[in-house]
């Protein structure tokens, strides 16, 4: 990391910011941003002219003001020192990149006075050939940013606590207990007010209960609180459930397989906990890794980690590992080394493979279709979101099939496909049917970057772990606990979460019913096409749902592609689908041909001839 040194550029800005006089003054020593550092990528430093610094109490996306700006060239590789005058503490900190520049920068660090300040980082999404926003922030100024798009690009730090009041603590801690207790909040801030809400909903500066007492708990119960100064952002919040009674439900144990990805499940036994769940929730992970890296890592270079998780866990109840090497018989094979060793603590485990989503870019050999698949003679490349996540599930299913044929014993290992809950979720924002957001907010309200989930994302992302681990809706039972969604959002998370699971049948809740489930109904429906048409399918039958072969194979409620919500028709296909739902019986097969639409001959009559 570069130290500190007097600029060769320095730009003041001789505005000063006069703080309202309901606002409370920051402590000596607090974060206040008044001064930043960047070093300009190589050949971008036009670039950066225009691209302003903010601050914001409300939250990584809004309520920012403006604080300074990039007037002047930068000198070409060289750091930059901007001072400017601010006296008011902001949480979220941030440069906004000017228009055109795709986000171009080396560096940049934060500094209140001359001490540097830092805490989560954050940043627009979509990188340009893996220069994302990390590169900002590396200590290296050989490396730079680089975003796909050219507009809208920001990156910045939220200091979190730092610049907050100080988060209160619960006393006694949260825990079990047989009889109804009191619970205090202690480590005040002096001059804030608390709030705390008892029904899971976030508490603001206006909304929730006071704290000014001792708070009787007669059930289980999850607790919010947060602190408030006027002025300032609100604290983070502090949450613990309270499981009260002798005769709570049983909870389980699960050991989790995989990268970052497995690691957004992070909150899981947090979410358990508010459905009146103890769950014991240990992972083993390595960023960016395969299954056949983590063997290996497991005996060697994480050996005391793996160690630690074997030991805690005395049983294991459920198992998930997350496949994403698309050579399936490697793949399967790692999966099954695993399986085989955790059978030898439980032999009764219940192994799942757990389907991950793809990136915004949707660069996989899946999302190309260059995977085969066992389920059709031909796959075809994913042209949607949506589309992605079936043929990703494709690939998972066929990694299932093969450890089957080699499998020897115990539970049989199913598939965990969260990933229809996200192609589910995406089609629901872009069609407006998600409540409270634009058709275009799916990143900004599910990412924090092109893979990795929010705490919006990563809940819905538990609530399909939870329905297929405790084999129960959890609606109005699992709290969107440390998530800014709505009570109505939450809802609709939660319904969809318990439709993909029961109406997944390889999750095991699934029933064949007599009763058959309407047929697909194909719109537009089969006609003649010069371009890719987007198709979808519906029912009589409400809740039904799909899958659809391109090949001309028969599909099947366990063959062909799942489908979430639209199908890409190339002129010259014919579609074929299967409507089945949980407790019916599934329909018959309906198909729809798509037939190249051919400019009509010229009539022999129209063409004259010379001689």
């Amino acid at each position: 990391m570069s130290l500190l040194r007097f600029p060769l550029t320095a730009v003041f800005l001789l505005a000063t910011l006069p703080l309202p006089a309901a606002e409370m003054v920051p402590p000596m020593g607090a974060p206040v941003f008044n001064h930043v550092r960047f070093f300009p990528a190589p050949s971008r430093e036009e670039n950066m002219v225009g691209g302003k610094f903010s601050g914001s109490n409300v939250s990584a996306t809004e309520g920012f003001h403006e604080l300074a700006e990039i007037k002047e060239k930068p000198r070409e590789q060289e750091w930059t020192d901007l001072f400017f005058s601010n006296n008011k503490l902001y949480r979220w900190l941030r440069y906004d990149a000017p228009p055109g520049s795709h986000g171009c920068i080396a560096e940049m660090e934060f500094y209140s006075g001359k001490r540097k300040v830092d805490g989560y980082r954050y940043g627009s999404i979509g990188d340009l050939k893996g220069k994302g926003w990390r590169f900002a922030f590396d200590g290296d100024t050989k490396t730079w940013v680089e975003m796909e798009e050219a507009d809208g690009q920001y990156a910045g730090v939220d200091l979190v606590e730092q610049a907050t009041a100080r988060m209160p603590k619960f006393l006694p801690a949260p825990g079990g207990v047989d009889k109804p207790l009191e619970m205090e909040l202690t480590e005040l801030t002096p001059y804030a007010t608390v709030r705390y809400t008892l029904d899971g909903s976030m508490p603001t500066a206006t909304t929730g209960e006071v704290y000014q007492k001792r708070i009787k708990l007669e059930k289980t119960t999850t607790v919010i609180a947060a602190a408030f100064v006027e002025g300032w952002a609100p604290s983070p919040p502090l949450i613990g459930t309270y499981l009260i009674g002798d005769d709570l439900p049983p909870g389980l144990n699960s050991l989790h397989i995989g990268n970052t990805l497995t690691d957004m499940t992070a909150q899981f036994p947090i979410f358990a906990r508010t459905a009146g769940r103890e769950h014991l929730y240990r992972t083993f992970t390595v960023p960016g890794a395969w299954t056949n890296q983590l063997w290996a890592e497991h005996t060697t270079g994480r050996k005391r980690e793996w160690g630690i998780d074997w030991d805690i866990l005395r049983r294991i109840d459920h198992l998930t590992l997350q496949p994403r090497d698309f050579n399936i018989a490697e793949e399967a094979q790692s999966d099954r080394q695993f399986i085989d060793l955790v059978r030898t603590k439980t032999p009764e485990v219940q192994p799942w493979l757990f389907v991950e989503w793809v990136e915004k870019e949707r660069p996989r050999p899946s999302d190309r279709g260059e995977v085969p698949s066992s389920q059709m003679t031909q796959v075809f490349p994913a042209l949607t979101w949506e589309e992605s996540m079936g043929a990703m599930l494709l690939y998972v299913e066929d990694v299932r099939r093969a450890i089957a044929e080699t499998d020897k014993g115990g539970k049989r290992v199913r598939v965990l496909p969260t990933n229809l809950a996200m192609g589910w979720i995406r089609n629901m924002i872009e069609h407006g049917q998600f409540p409270g957001a634009k058709p275009t907010d799916f990143y900004p309200l599910l990412f924090r970057d092109s893979i990795h989930p929010s705490p919006m994302g990563a809940y819905l992302v538990d609530l399909t772990w939870y329905a297929a681990f405790y084999r129960e809706s959890p609606e109005g039972k699992v709290l969107p606990v440390g998530t800014n969604l709505t009570p109505e959002q939450a809802t609709v998370m939660q319904r969809l979460a318990w439709d993909v699971i029961q109406n997944y049948p390889d999750c095991g809740i699934y029933e064949e019913g007599k009763s058959p489930t309407g047929p697909p109904e194909f719109s537009p429906a089969a006609r003649a096409i010069k371009d890719i048409t987007r198709v979808t399918l519906s029912s009589t039958t409400p809740g039904a749902w799909f899958r659809y072969t391109l090949d001309g194979t028969t599909p099947t409620r366990t063959t062909g592609y799942v489908y979430c919500g639209v199908i890409s028709v190339r002129p010259g296909m014919t579609v074929k689908a299967v409507a089945f739902k949980n407790g019916m019986a599934d329909s018959a097969e309906a198909d729809a041909m798509y037939s190249v639409d051919r400019p009509a001959p010229t009539p022999r009559s129209a063409v004259k001839f010379t001689k």
